[in-house]
């Protein structure tokens, strides 16, 4: 389903009726994607402002009617393009009122409609309700066997140890030379594409595109950023330069990147699955089960042409060491970048659930994931090897 809506999404923005209008490009490719990714709560108009339109975040919808007119203006073409074309395929529409938009096929005229492929409702968001963590806490912490209905997903399960942890989470990026978000604000400015050149002052938030953090790390940052808003669970990010385990002892951790991050390297140095770095911008994937390297890597984005990518999702749970950890990291920032997305995707965690072996759900966890790169866009990994203990 997911493909289908895609290549209908490609059709409708190169017809006649959306290439001459980028702001309505902007707008059907965004409700569309964050429809696909489960994220259907954020589509909302002071979201779609801020995030298609550039607006700040919270903007007074009542003076400023862009959201509704482009919304407008995207239903008139919607119904162009689909009025001067036969009937038959997968449709795109967004229904008067809202702006979730809704996929469905339409078969061609005279063709009986006994067996409709089915239209399978995206994945939905994370819920990560009060309720919801009492069970998580109880299961992840091993304070019980008992669980609250409704039953919680994987991508809960996965994320319940630190969610349902007391205190402030930290969540610890690379190199940045300052990032300190104050309120939710700041995470939504973030998330909105800028100029290569761009700085975003808000706040306590000062980041340049070209600072010492690379670009795909730092959407990294922002998908964990915007989970763990949703999840309802206080954070602050730091940046390893400002950080001391005697800081954070005891408070759970959520880290970024992995070889400009010390962090990472630190936590994951001694566990199955673990990144070299070796001379000549080689890199070597080891697991400890295995005499010999798992993988070769040769260049490293953006330095030199990366085909192939590694990272690593890491879960401690280690109460005797008072450590509550994720880590997410890949060779290379969009290694970075595919596995936070990888680590905040309810689907992802689905596949894990099927293939996983026992006790994944509230032990120990490793994720070894390989991503494709052409040019400097990953494709969605795929899940090399899953390690519990």
């Amino acid at each position: 389903m997911e493909a289908a809506v895609r290549t209908a999404l490609s059709a409708v923005l190169a017809s006649p009726e959306f290439r001459a209008s980028q702001k309505c490009q902007s707008f059907l490719t965004f409700v569309v994607e964050e429809a696909l990714a489960g994220r259907q709560e954020s589509l909302k108009e002071r979201v779609i402002g801020a995030e298609v339109f550039g607006r700040a975040p919270g903007f007074e919808t009542s003076g400023d009617s862009i959201v509704r007119v482009k919304a407008t203006e995207v239903r008139r073409r919607l119904a162009k393009h689909y009025k001067d074309r036969p009937a038959g395929g997968l449709r795109i529409e967004l229904p008067t009122g809202s702006y979730v938009p809704v996929f469905h096929w339409q078969h061609p005229a005279g063709e009986p409609e006994l067996a409709p492929p089915s239209a399978a409702a995206p994945s939905p968001a994370p819920r990560f309700s009060r309720r919801n963590l009492l069970g998580l806490a109880a299961g992840g912490l091993g304070l019980g066997g008992w669980t609250l209905w409704p039953r919680p997903t994987p991508l809960e399960t996965f994320w319940a140890p630190l969610l349902a942890a007391s205190g402030q989470l930290v969540v610890c990026a690379s190199g940045a030379p300052g990032v300190s978000p104050a309120d939710q604000s700041v995470v939504e400015a973030l998330r909105r594409p800028h100029p290569p050149d761009a700085t975003i002052r808000l706040g306590q938030l000062t980041l340049s595109r070209q600072a010492q953090t690379s670009w795909p790390t730092v959407q990294a940052l922002v998908a964990v950023t915007r989970m763990l808003a949703v999840a309802g669970k206080p954070f602050q990010v730091r940046v390893t330069s400002e950080l001391s385990f005697d800081q954070v002892n005891g408070q759970p951790m959520v880290v970024i990147g992995m070889f400009s991050n010390p962090w990472t390297i630190a936590l994951t140095q001694h566990l199955r699955f673990r990144f070299e770095a070796v001379e000549d911008g080689h890199h070597v994937v080891w697991d400890t089960q295995r005499p010999d390297a798992l993988r070769h890597v040769q260049g490293l984005y953006p330095v030199s042409p990366m085909p192939v990518d590694y990272a690593l999702v890491t879960r401690l749970v280690d109460p005797v060491r008072n450590r509550l950890v994720i880590a997410i990291g890949g060779i290379s920032g969009l290694g970075t970048q595919v596995a936070a997305d990888f680590a905040t995707n309810p689907r992802s965690w689905e596949q894990v659930a099927l293939n996983a072996p026992p006790g994944w759900e509230t032990g120990n966890l490793q994720i070894l994931l390989e991503t494709r790169i052409v040019g400097d866009t990953p494709s969605p990994p795929t899940v090399l090897a899953i390690h519990s203990w």
